[in-house]
């Protein structure tokens, strides 16, 4: 910017002392605009990996005029013997320049293939397939954006959202009705309203719900959650009489206020103030788990024990019957050498623990709406399975691994068609001051 404004005085200063200020509409405004473009992509490129793609265009016309014009300018010169260094510096330079081209095409080619984008893998490949295979042509697919022109170009399916999100209210419903919501029927009719055929989750939304979340609030985040990842602590092992004690560590903020009364007594824990450090589950001889567990959360350096309603463990989903409206979902946990079939569990809270994300995908729920018609496991997972059934489709290995799930949706048929899910605008009541 400094170059550009100091060149821009300079030159203007002197055309004018020079009263030759014509000289100045020979300027070629275009390269100028192809110069603070290419400024403003390398700007880009340093402050966000994913546009280091628009440097593509600008960079491509410099080279290619570079090449081009430096053929044409020593078509100028009239001393024969530096005509012919000229000519054949110009060549050299279009050969690199094609060479190159191809070069990059070829490595980038080969790379797409298998890093492309990265999280299309084996387990996309095949899910994609079936669902060319076992679908309808006018098939119309509902899930979280990401997942759009996978559909679209792959599964050869239309999707309701894709990575455009040339519609973003309806990221808004999709996160707070399809995702998040736990009412079943508000689900159905934002689906419905949209010709949803099929429903598909894929592990990695357990990582993304904290975006679908915030995006499917209203403006006092209501929906906003994230799920957490605890695992066994085998140090910390307690034997009783008739049970063990299982600690599960790890961390995570509470997402909103917990207020919680028993004999007598009132424990409050602020939303963003208050965390939860560890978890206790009581287990019989047999590995079932006996009570409700107990979360130990933490505020202001004081530690309070309270029991959480829900648990999710060997396809059983229990209720206490007490507690805070949190639950947890016990998965296998797999370390070098060895598999721990419940080391590891999600943290559900209150906002998570009945969404459609936890009741669909997590739990399996049998819900005659959402007919789960294809699970494509995990690659790692179906290595894991072969050897030990009992892993189940959901594992801990550096992260959540899991399937990619599709149900076919199959509507009630007193379902009506609601014409606000298919407004492209968002409502006033959402905007922000």
């Amino acid at each position: 910017f400094a170059v550009f404004a100091f060149s821009l005085i300079f030159y203007y200063y002197k055309y004018h002392k020079e009263n030759n200020e014509e000289q100045l509409k020979k300027i070629n405004f275009g390269f100028i605009l192809l110069f603070s473009l290419l400024l403003l992509c390398l700007i880009a490129a340093r402050s966000a990996i994913r546009t280091v793609m628009m440097l593509v265009p600008p960079i491509s016309m410099i080279v290619s005029y570079l090449a081009v014009g430096f053929y044409n300018d020593q078509k100028k010169i009239k001393d024969n013997t530096l005509k012919i260094v000229a000519l054949i510096v110009s060549l050299i330079l279009i050969i690199l320049t094609a060479y190159s081209g191809y070069y990059f095409y070829k490595e980038i080619s080969s790379q797409a293939q298998g890093y492309v984008p990265s999280s299309y893998n084996q387990q996309w490949q095949k899910a994609m397939e079936w669902v060319r295979n076992n679908t309808a042509e006018d098939a119309v697919f509902g899930h979280w954006w990401d997942y759009g022109y996978w559909l679209q170009s792959i599964g050869e399916r239309a999707t309701i959202l894709d990575g455009g999100s040339a519609i973003s209210y309806w990221n808004h419903l999709m996160g707070r009705h399809a995702l998040t919501g736990t009412n079943n029927r508000d689900s159905l009719e934002f689906l419905y309203a949209h010709k949803a055929t099929h429903f598909l989750i894929d592990s990695t939304d357990i990582g993304k719900y904290t975006a679908f979340s915030s995006i499917g609030s209203d403006i006092k985040y209501d929906r906003r959650s994230w799920i957490s990842v605890f695992l066994r602590d085998q140090n910390q092992v307690e034997e009783t009489k008739s049970s063990t004690l299982h600690v599960y560590t790890g961390g995570t903020t509470v997402d909103e206020d917990i207020i919680y009364e028993e004999n007598g007594s009132r424990i409050f824990l602020p939303e963003g103030q208050s965390g939860l450090a560890a978890l206790i589950i009581e287990r019989d001889s047999a590995g079932k788990v006996l009570t409700a567990p107990i979360g130990v959360f933490v505020y202001k350096n004081e530690q309070y024990r309270l029991p959480l309603r829900y648990a999710f463990s060997n396809g059983e989903f229990m209720d206490f019957g007490k507690g805070i409206e949190s639950g947890i979902f016990f998965f296998p946990n797999v370390k070098e050498g060895s598999i721990e079939l419940e080391g590891a569990l999600l943290y559900l809270s209150k906002r998570t623990v009945k969404s459609q994300l936890a009741r669909l995908y997590l739990y399996k729920e049998n819900n005659p709406n959402f007919k789960l018609v294809h699970s494509e496991d995990d690659f790692v997972v179906t290595q894991l399975k072969a050897m030990n059934p009992a892993v189940g489709d959901i594992v801990f290995l550096g992260g959540v691994r899991g399937p990619i799930r599709i149900w076919e949706i199959d509507y009630p048929v007193d379902i009506e068609l609601k014409e606000e899910y298919l407004s492209e605008e968002y409502p006033e009541e959402l905007y922000y001051a």
